[in-house]
């Protein structure tokens, strides 16, 4: 059963003209929310902008990271007498008066500064030991014969059969020639 326009009930069919004014007032609403919106917005990324200029003018001056200095004359040093003070030293043992250690001992502070004047070498940390290593024999597994894996399709006189593919003629050829191989 199909109903008609004029089975359905009046306040469906009629359709009431809305005026001009009830456009205008939810549209005078909506742009007045979003000029509010579009004020607070740009105040917000103005004064972000303005404190940006003023922080980027005042820039404390960094630290130096290096210092540069001459290097000093070469001295002239008499250098026999030198490496004879430094034998002596060497050949008399210097005695040395083992601290007490106490139960809290402090870690060191954690270095957080880096320059020349705080650096402390290290030792390498790639060292090989000098000693003599005699490598153990290998252990060879005895080689087997290797069987030889053929990889593909396998070609039979019946594929040279002429004749579209599932047509009767092809058939009967692949069956004659399957025939003839059995003996």
């Amino acid at each position: 059963m199909k109903a008609e326009w004029n089975d359905a009930p009046d306040y469906i069919r009629r359709r009431p003209r809305k005026g001009a004014v009830a456009w205008l007032i939810p549209g005078l609403i909506g742009t007045a929310i979003m000029l509010a919106a579009l004020q607070m917005v740009s105040s917000a990324f103005l004064k972000g902008t303005a404190q940006g200029i003023a922080d980027k003018r005042i820039q404390p001056k960094p630290a130096p990271v290096a210092e540069i200095t001459r290097a000093e004359p070469v001295s002239t040093e008499d250098w026999d007498r030198v490496v004879e003070e430094v034998a002596a030293r060497g050949a008399t043992p210097q005695s040395q008066t083992p601290q007490p250690q106490t139960a809290t001992a402090e870690p060191p502070p954690k270095q957080t500064v880096f320059n020349d004047k705080n650096y402390v070498p290290q030792g390498a940390t790639n060292i090989v030991p000098a000693t003599r290593v005699i490598p153990e024999p290998a252990v060879t597994i005895p080689t087997r014969q290797k069987d030889i894996v053929v990889v593909g399709k396998e070609r039979r006189i019946s594929d040279f059969c002429p004749g579209g593919e599932g047509s009767i003629a092809r058939r009967n050829c692949k069956s004659s020639v399957n025939l003839n191989l059995r003996n």
